[in-house]
């Protein structure tokens, strides 16, 4: 009988990048992939491979998503990646990448890292390397969220939705908006035009249906989040990870919340502006 553990799946979030010239002073991380990602305004991470190796990488967030730049060259060069290899980016948490490397026969080489303890900041000590468990992999992300058809949650495409004139941002939503602490950041500028009630700020979220809950905007170390009644609309709604929500300023602070199950490229991107 086969053990239990050889049945285990490993469901973290995975993509994929064919090493080649365009890659090589910057990787992309695919937009779809920035719902894993947790941390709100990312701006440095972790890489670890096979070899037992760490790098210490800066990010850099553009229109078009979230860039790994500062300290990939580095990387590359200690892995002595060749145009054509394949490069496995698992996403184990906490900003930390452990990438696995494939020649083109197809075939996972074991890496002898130039320097083992490579890093912007120094090193680390060498680990021993750890086994994957069999995972599927599919346009550069596993498919581990998408094995049941999502449902819209909005029946408004997203066309009507980004309308130009009217105040808004997008937010793919994240563990710390709908779990445990649970709040939401707002951009400044969003912020700046709900007008104030004693030194308070609150608005109304609506939903797709006209229901609303009033939420507390406060102001905490240069941040603006919704707070006080933002757990309660989660809750109602039934929020969860990964969803993007379009906030719409339709009255004076009183926000029209639309939901997406399967957002899109563009939406995602949107949501990954800060």
């Amino acid at each position: 009988m086969m053990e239990n553990s050889l049945l285990k799946i490993d469901k973290r979030a995975i993509f994929y990048k064919v090493f080649c010239p365009s890659i090589a002073n910057e990787v992309r991380i695919p937009a779809h992939f920035l719902r894993h990602i947790s941390e709100e305004s990312p701006d440095k991470a972790t890489l670890k491979c096979l070899s037992g190796g760490t790098w210490n990488v800066k990010l850099q967030c553009d229109e078009d998503g979230l860039l790994i730049q500062k300290g990939w060259k580095k990387f590359q060069k200690n892995n002595q990646l060749e145009n054509g290899e394949y490069l496995v980016f698992r996403y184990d948490g906490a900003l930390q990448f452990t990438i696995r490397i494939f020649s083109k026969n197809g075939l996972e080489r074991q890496v002898k890292s130039t320097n083992i303890q490579a890093s912007i900041d120094g090193g680390s000590k060498r680990k021993r390397p750890e086994k994957f468990p069999k995972q599927t992999c599919a346009n550069g992300e596993n498919e581990t969220e998408h094995e049941t058809p999502r449902k819209k949650a909005a029946l408004e495409t997203e066309e009507d939705l980004l309308t130009p004139n009217i105040p808004q941002f997008v937010k793919c939503l994240k563990g710390y908006n709908v779990k445990k602490s649970c709040f939401l950041y707002v951009p400044r500028s969003f912020c700046d035009q709900l007008s104030t009630s004693g030194n308070k700020r609150a608005a109304v979220l609506r939903n797709s249906e006209g229901k609303g809950w009033k939420v507390n905007c406060i102001t905490q170390n240069g941040y603006h989040a919704f707070c006080g009644g933002w757990k309660q609309f989660v809750s109602d709604n039934n929020l969860k990870e990964g969803q993007v929500c379009v906030f719409q300023l339709v009255n004076a602070n009183e926000l029209k919340v639309s939901v997406f199950n399967d957002p899109s490229e563009s939406l995602l991107k949107l949501a990954a502006q800060r």
